[in-house]
C-alpha cells in the first residue's frame, strides 16, 4: 500500500503493508490534532474526502528494477568442490554477512580461480551451505566495501576482495574469544 498526507505540519508519504502505512498514518494525523491551527489539508487524492477527514491515497505496490539472485548450478562442479567449500566455511566461522561474504568471495579466488563475485555466486554458495542469506545481497558487499573496506567493486557491477579483506580472513578468523581470567 502507498498513501500521502498533507498536513500543515507537512506531507508525508507512506509505503508498506497496509498495517504499518494506516499505524503511520494514524499517528501522523494523532499529532497533527493535537497542535494548534493544524488541518489535513486536501492533496489530489483527498479531494473527495469528508470536510476534516483525510482520505488515503493507494496504488499498487511498487515494483522494484532489482533482478532476483540467480542460482549458479554448474558454480560447483563436484562433491568435492562443496566439501572444500564447507570446510574452509566451517574453519574460518565468519561472524556476520560481510565476514561470509570475505569467505566465500576469497573461496571462490583461491579456488575456482574467480577474481570476483557477483550476488549470483554469494546467493548460490550460502545456499550450497544452508546459510540464511542475508535480506540486501548487494548491500552486503557495499557495507563490506564502506565500512570494512574488504572489498572493491568493477565496473561491471562485481566485487573483489581487497588485500586488507584477504589478510582478514587469512589471519583474523576464526575470531578468537576471549574469557575473563585468561591470559
Amino acid at each position: 500500500m502507498k498513501a500521502k498526507i498533507t498536513t500543515n505540519a507537512g506531507t508525508f508519504e507512506f509505503e508498506g503493508d497496509d498495517a504499518a502505512v494506516e499505524k503511520h498514518i494514524a499517528a501522523v494525523l494523532s499529532i497533527s490534532a493535537t497542535m494548534p491551527n493544524v488541518q489535513a489539508t486536501p492533496t489530489p487524492a483527498t479531494e473527495h474526502a469528508e470536510p476534516g477527514k483525510t482520505k488515503m491515497r493507494t496504488s499498487a505496490p511498487k515494483r522494484s528494477s532489482v533482478t532476483q539472485p540467480k542460482m549458479l548450478a554448474n558454480l560447483l562442479s563436484s562433491k568435492e568442490e562443496v566439501d572444500s567449500l564447507r570446510s574452509y566455511f566451517e574453519e574460518k566461522k565468519p561472524a556476520s554477512h560481510i565476514e561470509t561474504f570475505a569467505v566465500l568471495t576469497l573461496w571462490l579466488r583461491n579456488n575456482k580461480d574467480m577474481p570476483d563475485a557477483s550476488v549470483d555466486e554469494m546467493w548460490s554458495l550460502y545456499k550450497v551451505l544452508s546459510q540464511r542469506q542475508p535480506k540486501n545481497l548487494i548491500q552486503t558487499f557495499r557495507d563490506g566495501k564502506s565500512k570494512k573496506s574488504y572489498f572493491e567493486s568493477n565496473d561491471n557491477g562485481r566485487y573483489f576482495i581487497t588485500s586488507y579483506g584477504e589478510t582478514f580472513v587469512d589471519h583474523d578468523l576464526p575470531a578468537q574469544v576471549h574469557t575473563k581470567g585468561a591470559k
